[in-house]
């Protein structure tokens, strides 16, 4: 750095308030992630009991159904991936545009969220 290069200085509060921002849509995001999982619980669970149903019919065994692990997955990774972009884009940025992009990303985390939430079990259509 050169004398003729000017720093920026950060007021003490924006650190703070950023780390207010950054543990409190860490808890959102975590419950989404907490969610996704017991998702993929409760539907590989309810995959395998109909198809264990249908192995002691006659003929039942052409109905069953795979678990789709992809999307459960996939719905798993949204929450996670979704806060370390929007921490990556905020990094540097004041506290209001942090706030912005934090709620930015958790909406747009929630609709793909809620789309999978939604999706999965019509992938099933027991």
């Amino acid at each position: 750095m050169t004398a003729a290069t000017p720093t920026a200085r950060r007021a003490p509060g924006s650190l703070a308030g950023r780390i207010v921002v950054w543990a409190v849509f860490a808890v959102l995001f975590a419950y989404m992630t907490v969610q996704s999982v017991g998702n993929l619980v409760t539907v590989s669970q309810s995959v395998r009991a109909f198809n264990e149903f249908l192995g002691t019919a006659s003929g039942g065994s052409t109905l069953t159904r795979d678990t789709p692990w992809v999307w459960l997955v996939l719905d798993i990774a949204i929450a996670p991936v979704a806060f370390v972009v929007a921490l990556w884009a905020s990094r540097r940025a004041r506290l209001a545009v942090t706030i912005g992009i934090f709620v930015l990303a958790f909406a747009a985390a929630g609709a793909l969220w809620l789309d999978l939430q939604l999706f999965v079990p019509r992938l099933l259509d027991f």
